[in-house]
């Protein structure tokens, strides 16, 4: 008998997942102020024999340490456990996105403000994992207090995590380290990040933790989107995301965020065709007028994700800060 018990802590959605006499808890939940009691509440004091994390963001993994306190091992993959341990992001990754917003061609205001926000979410990282209490919740209020995120060093890498039934699977992307659990007996995911119902994620801006790149930044887009591939291969029934209530048709939702990334994709290039070469802040506000000087990160990171996949495409390159349609081999002599 197979079961999936959903347990909702605040935004996010952790799930036990009771199959062949193995109960295992898929993501640690995360820590706010509460949230160890619910969950205890939830699983009726009976502890789960291994938990899973699908990456290492705080509010994935940010009860790691309290679960290993308590004597249950603690599996994530091996690229994230740099975000675990409190190692990344560092502070060289921060200096390299100040770097990133300077560079970016925004008009002088804009480009500090962004620096000012990478050094308000230095200090913000510092005292999420400074264990002196719970900061207070944000705007949005997604959980009851603002997160903790005590480091901790995983008990053991998801290679190296056995569930009878369970098929642990590297899919990075959303982090280095991604991962989702894949039931094949029922068809059933456990997304994490990967897939959420009504959003379309984009990976942020973020560094790659010692994985394989050529700059400190881990090209995270082009990733995501081989991920979610992937996901289609396997043909699910039911997906359990990491935010929200489990689904059906999941096929749908997949081919869904994969249509968006393509209109996107489509429109940059078409931009580019149109007015480049541009600066990515220039592109980032042709494509999004209204957005980008008051949301610059997010906007930023989707605009940088999309010229990452068509520069893998070989169909844009950048010189002197800026994009242009074609390969780097086919740039005019200078």
């Amino acid at each position: 008998m197979t079961a999936a018990h959903p347990i909702v802590l605040g935004d996010n959605t952790v799930y036990l997942v009771e199959t062949d006499g193995s109960r295992v808890l898929v993501d640690t939940g995360p820590d706010f102020r509460g949230s160890a009691e619910l969950l205890l509440d939830a699983l009726g004091g009976k502890m789960p024999e291994v938990v899973i994390a699908t990456h290492g963001h705080l509010d994935h993994a940010g009860l790691g340490r309290w679960w290993q306190e308590r004597g249950v091992p603690v599996g994530l993959q091996r690229a994230d456990w740099p975000l675990a341990r409190g190692e990344a992001p560092d502070d060289e990754e921060f200096a390299a996105l100040e770097r990133f917003a300077m560079a970016s061609g925004a008009p002088s205001d804009v480009a500090a403000e962004a620096v000012a926000a990478i050094r308000a979410r230095r200090a913000w990282n510092a005292s999420a994992r400074a264990g002196t209490g719970y900061p207070p919740p944000g705007r949005d209020r997604r959980w009851p207090s603002g997160l903790r995120y005590l480091p901790f060093t995983p008990s053991a890498e998801l290679a190296d995590v056995q569930v009878p039934g369970i098929e642990l699977l590297h899919l990075p992307g959303h982090t280095p380290g991604n991962a989702v659990a894949w039931l094949p007996s029922e068809g059933w995911l456990f997304a994490g990040d990967q897939l959420l119902p009504g959003i379309t994620p984009t990976p942020a801006l973020q560094g790659h933790h010692g994985t394989e790149a050529p700059d400190w930044r881990f090209r995270s887009f082009p990733k995501f989107l081989a991920a979610l591939q992937a996901l289609r291969r396997l043909q699910p029934a039911r997906c359990f995301p990491g935010h929200g209530e489990p689904f059906g048709d999941v096929g749908a939702v997949i081919d869904a965020n994969l249509s968006q990334a393509e209109q996107r994709l489509e429109r940059a290039l078409g931009t580019l065709k149109l007015r480049g070469p541009l600066t990515l802040y220039a592109l980032a506000h042709e494509l999004y007028p209204r957005a980008v000087r008051r949301r610059f990160w997010q906007i930023a990171a989707t605009v940088q994700g999309l010229l990452d996949v068509l520069e893998a495409r070989g169909l844009v390159f950048e010189d002197g800060g800026r994009w242009c349609v074609g390969q780097a081999a086919a740039r005019p002599a200078s």
